[in-house]
Order: structure tokens, then sequence, then C-alpha cells
């Protein structure tokens, strides 16, 4: 069974690094895939040269005017305040692809999520230090009931200390997450309208 995995995952894994399908090679339609490319944020050059040795392959050589049309079409698409915002807000890095006339907007977008997702990590990572803790503290709890040791009590002591500062600072880290959604429920709200 699991020689029969191993070559199925590996074709997956080789199918899923592919920029474009043979059929989609094989049918040309250059303007439409650089539409796609560009309102997914691709990059050009790297993207048009995966397409290149994909379509090699089938012998098709990607007609780049073509795509190039289609992708700076697509780049409209991509270069909003509220792309750049979702962007940011999944933890991606800007990568700098919008027009000078549509990256301000995308980048004011892109530095807001992303503080969305800085303050969400935070408080992930204290919720991971708090239950890490408390794991503990159930180790040593039940350590101290079949003997009595100084040194876990001084620990248990320590980590309840420590559960309450991080208690503490999860709740500040709370309450700038949630100045930070009312900014980007604001932000939506500019963009969506108009």
């Amino acid at each position: 069974m699991k020689g029969a995995v191993l070559p199925v995952l590996a074709f997956a894994v080789l199918a899923s690094c592919a920029s474009i399908s043979r059929e989609e090679c094989l049918q040309g339609d250059w303007a439409a895939i650089g539409l796609r490319d560009g309102a997914a944020g691709e990059r050009a050059d790297a993207q048009f040269d995966r397409h290149v040795r994909q379509c090699a392959k089938v012998d098709v050589t990607p007609q780049r005017s073509e795509w190039q049309r289609g992708y700076d079409q697509g780049l409209q698409r991509f270069c909003t305040p509220l792309s750049g915002l979702s962007e940011g807000q999944g933890g991606r890095i800007n990568r700098n692809l919008c027009p000078a006339a549509l990256a301000a907007g995308f980048d004011q977008g892109h530095a807001l999520g992303l503080r969305e997702h800085a303050q969400r990590v935070r408080i992930q990572s204290i919720l991971n230090e708090m239950s890490g803790l408390r794991e503990r503290n159930h180790v040593i709890v039940a350590a101290l009931a079949a003997t009595d040791n100084a040194g876990l009590r001084a620990e248990l002591h320590n980590n309840q200390s420590e559960l309450l500062r991080l208690q503490l600072d999860l709740g500040f880290e709370r309450a700038a997450l949630s100045r930070v959604e009312r900014e980007v429920r604001a932000f939506r709200a500019q963009f969506s309208a108009g």
C-alpha cells in the first residue's frame, strides 16, 4: 500500500507546482491566463517563465505580448486597497507589484492588514504560552500529590504569577486588536462604498 501511495503523492506535488495546465498551453488564451496571473498578484517575469517551461513540454511557446496585456489588466484588479488589506491580513509580504498610480491605496490596505495579522499572532502566542504553563501546572500538581517538594511548589507559584501577567497582557492585546478591527471595518466601508 505504501508503495502505491508515494508515487501518487509525488505526482500530486508536481502537478500542484505547474503554473498552467497542458490544456491551457494548447488552447493558448494568453490574455486570459495573464489576466488571472495579474489578478492573483503573481510576479510577472517569474510567472511567465513558469508558463514557458510548462508549455515547452507540449511544444508550445506562450505569446508574451498577449499574456502581458492580460496581466496588466489583472494587476489593476489586484492593486486595490481591499486587496492590499486581504494580503496583509493573510500575513503575505508586499511584493511591490502595483503601478505607482495604484500603489498608495494597496500599500495603505496592506499595512493595516499586516497590523491586524500581527496582533492576532501576538494574541495566539500569549494563548500558547498560557496553555503550556497550565499543562506544566497540572504535571506539578500531580507530582505534589505524590510527594511534597519545595522546588515544585516554587515553580507552581511562579507559573501562577506568570499566568496572571499573561492574562493581563492578553487583555491589552485583545483591546488593541479591537481597535485595529474597527479601523479595518472603517477602511472596508470607505472602499466598498466607492
